[in-house]
């Protein structure tokens, strides 16, 4: 029997928008593993409630959209009722666990119930701030290139301090522990929202790490069969085009390589604002018979399967990167920037290459090495892979949460630990 778990999640994990949303379905099945059953909570079109191998959705209809932490305070109300009808008179202690910038919602949910003399324990999962990420796009834009961009996000950092922060700073402050992966993760959030705050360190996992466990590989995705540069190291890109990424900073690093003659074929995969843009900005670099940009696509570790190397060039993460571990656990060598919580991850020359964000030049280099030199791109990839065996595996991610959970003074069922 699992104990459960009541989660604030705002978004819907059913969908696979990105890395926030494939987060959530790996912390479910960690908590699975660990003895626990978790209910997420997000808002949506229309009530339902779903079971799925990671824990039990309960969707929540909003009439406010979008259905991001922008609206945070919108949607508020509504999850709180959901979350109560849910517990209904069960007495508890029950645990709230909130992630993102949703943990004021949580502490929400948790005064509620305390309202009806119903014990409740509010904590979060922290990445950063919605202020901190937003303030990053905007420093990724060139208002000269794209006016209408860049006054779209100084309208969202304005929404952001008047209706999203209110709402995150109190759900930091009031909850019993912040959890984050990063140490910058509890720098940026202190940054903002002061001292007074209780953090706690843990681990994470990808979900790849829980289903791609077999040493097959899945069928070669076809934007990499037509590549027209066959047999060369091939680079695989894993990011959402948004200006933070830094995915114009990577292409001007290949077009200085392809000048230079070094010879490689890439495929850079996701979704987001700038994609087109970005695949513009391929054919006038003259890159388009070694690089692929095929946008969104529904398995990216299929891909990262094939990778030679991976590359991240952001200008800002906030916290980490999911793509950096199914990256390493995948075997492939990564290149990133040293920029917030990556540099946490690898080691310099060891499980990575780091250069600066920013950098063509810096990243061009790295690139050219690992694209010349299979005997340093074997040497990388190993110890990458060793760092995610080690650190953000699937098994050290349902330990650690189940470390945490016991902290709190909520462990699995007795049944569950007698099983196991």
């Amino acid at each position: 029997m699992l104990r459960n778990i009541i989660v604030v999640a705002g978004k819907d994990p059913l969908l696979i928008d990105g890395g926030s949303e494939s987060y959530l379905r790996a912390y479910g099945r960690a908590a699975m593993r660990a003895g626990y059953m978790p209910h997420f909570f997000s808002v949506a079109t229309h009530d339902a409630v779903k079971e799925t191998e990671f824990g039990v959705v309960h969707r929540t209809r909003s009439p406010f959209r979008p259905f991001r932490g922008l609206m945070v305070a919108a949607h508020q109300s509504y999850i709180v009722r959901a979350v109560d009808r849910f517990v209904g008179t069960e007495t508890g202690p029950h645990l709230i666990h909130s992630f993102g910038g949703w943990g004021g919602v949580g502490l929400a949910v948790a005064k509620r119930l305390k309202h009806r003399h119903i014990d409740a324990i509010p904590i979060i999962t922290a990445f950063g701030t919605y202020n901190h990420e937003t303030r990053g796009k905007l420093r990724g834009l060139r208002v000269t290139e794209r006016p209408l961009k860049w006054l779209q996000h100084v309208w969202e950092l304005l929404w952001t301090r008047i209706a999203v922060d209110p709402n995150e700073g109190p759900g930091y402050r009031g909850s019993k522990v912040v959890l984050v992966n990063y140490d910058s993760v509890q720098r940026i959030i202190s940054r903002q929202f002061g001292d007074g705050i209780s953090f706690a360190k843990m681990t994470y996992a990808s979900e790849a790490a829980f289903l791609k466990t077999g040493a097959v590989r899945d069928d070669m995705p076809e934007p990499i069969a037509r590549l027209e540069l066959k047999g060369l190291p091939l680079l695989i890109v894993v990011s959402r085009h948004d200006p933070r990424k830094g995915v114009d900073v990577l292409l001007r690093a290949l077009a200085e390589l392809r000048k230079q003659g070094t010879k490689f074929q890439a495929c850079l995969i996701g979704g987001g604002q700038l994609l087109d843009a970005h695949r513009a900005l391929v054919n006038q670099l003259g890159l388009s018979s070694s690089v692929t940009v095929p946008g969104r696509v529904p398995d990216a570790y299929a891909y990262l399967q094939y990778a030679d190397v991976f590359a991240l060039p952001s200008l800002e993460e906030g916290s980490g990167s999911v793509s950096l571990l199914e990256a390493m656990q995948a075997g492939a060598a990564a290149v990133v920037t040293r920029v917030d919580g990556l540099p946490e991850d690898v080691v310099d020359e060891e499980s990575a290459l780091l250069v600066e964000p920013g950098d063509v030049d810096g990243l061009a280099e790295a690139l050219k090495r690992l694209f010349s030199d299979a005997d340093l791109r074997s040497r990388i990839a190993a110890g990458g892979h060793q760092q995610y065996v080690e650190r953000f595996s699937a098994e050290a991610f349902s330990a650690d949460l189940q470390r945490v959970y016991c902290n709190l003074g909520f462990p699995p069922m007795p049944r569950f630990i007698a099983q196991n």
